[in-house]
């Protein structure tokens, strides 16, 4: 008897072992089912990425310079005080479209990327700021806003990338004076296809307060040459123009401003007839900071061999929406503070 209850205490110490073991085991699983139950931690919204901003590199080379000299006549490179202020027109213009403009679209758009390009020079000069504007014909209304802008940012004169006037008459370049009156900062215009008038820019060169079809001057660290493609390109004498003021400038930052632009970022042919290629090496050959041009109704920005392009159209001609994701009216805002030289885009 005494045997047997001991096999008896045995299986019964046995069973409890298997029932507490069984009971672990099913309490780890229930507690495992209950943590994947519960809702785990929230996942934070996304935080939305900030508009781009790119940086290019500039071609220093030497020490600025910051008080401006006289422009040079026709056909010479030279550096001017600014002409005086040119008055403007609150008549409606007319005449001639460009090749299919589109309509006009809402200005209420998201803000555009500030493009920033980067040289290597010393900081210790105050910011040169100025402004770029292009197209302006047949929007006197918009073009008002544009150098209201202007005059309110800071910005120490206005370069227009062409197109003033719809066609150049007198008429048309008398109604540009009376929207120019006020507009009290020096002004450089580069003439567009619309300025002339049966090929000639007889009227733009009395009125638009230009000092030659091309020029140049300097400002602050950089060289502004002002170039001639109202024929629709740049032809071997231009061009020999051209190379011939940049290679003779010391400034640290090179900038060119025409009208037609050499390509299109956004793809399309609205662009120069002619000299396109020789136009960009050239520009990488005199190693140019940034072009800026007008032609296309509305902002682009691009890079061709380390040369930034920049498109401004937006000043009050038809947008060219189609093909065109930011063609609305704007200008543009350069600051040059050594090391940097940021593009700004303003809508108006």
């Amino acid at each position: 008897m005494a045997k047997r209850s001991r096999r008896t205490r045995k299986r019964s110490w046995t069973q409890t072992a298997f029932w507490i073991m069984s009971a672990v085991l099913a309490a780890s699983m229930v507690t495992s089912l209950i943590i994947v139950a519960l809702p785990g931690p929230a996942t934070p919204e996304p935080t939305p990425l900030p508009l781009p901003t790119s940086t290019l590199p500039l071609f220093p080379t030497a020490t600025p310079s910051l008080v401006p000299t006289e422009p040079a006549e026709l056909g010479a490179s030279a550096t001017p005080t600014p002409p005086p202020p040119s008055s403007t027109a609150t008549e409606e213009i007319i005449g001639p479209e460009l090749p299919t403009p589109t309509p006009e679209i809402s200005a209420t758009l998201t803000p555009t990327p500030t493009v920033t390009i980067t040289p290597t020079t010393s900081s210790a000069a105050p910011p040169l700021i100025f402004a770029v504007a292009g197209d302006s014909r047949d929007g006197p209304d918009v073009y008002r806003r544009v150098l209201a802008s202007v005059l309110d940012d800071g910005s120490q004169f206005l370069v227009h990338t062409g197109d003033l006037v719809n066609q150049g008459t007198e008429a048309l370049w008398q109604g540009f004076q009376e929207t120019m009156a006020g507009f009290d900062l020096p002004f450089y215009p580069v003439p567009g296809n619309h300025d002339a008038l049966s090929g000639f820019l007889d009227g733009y060169l009395a009125y638009s307060g230009a000092s030659a079809t091309h020029y140049s001057f300097d400002a602050g660290p950089a060289h502004f040459t002002l170039a001639d493609s109202h024929h629709g390109g740049i032809g071997a004498a231009e061009l020999g123009w051209l190379r011939d003021d940049l290679s003779a400038t010391v400034q640290p930052v090179k900038l060119v401003f025409l009208h037609h632009p050499p390509f299109d970022p956004d793809g399309t042919d609205h662009i120069m007839a002619y000299g396109n290629e020789g136009f960009m090496a050239l520009m990488v050959e005199q190693r140019v900071d940034a072009v800026f041009a007008g032609h296309i109704h509305a902002y682009a920005q691009g890079e061709r061999d380390g040369v930034a392009y920049y498109i401004t159209g937006g000043a009050g001609a038809p947008l060219y929406a189609s093909g065109h994701p930011q063609a609305f009216h704007h200008y543009l805002r350069v600051t040059i503070q050594q090391p940097e030289i940021t593009v700004q885009v303003v809508q108006v």
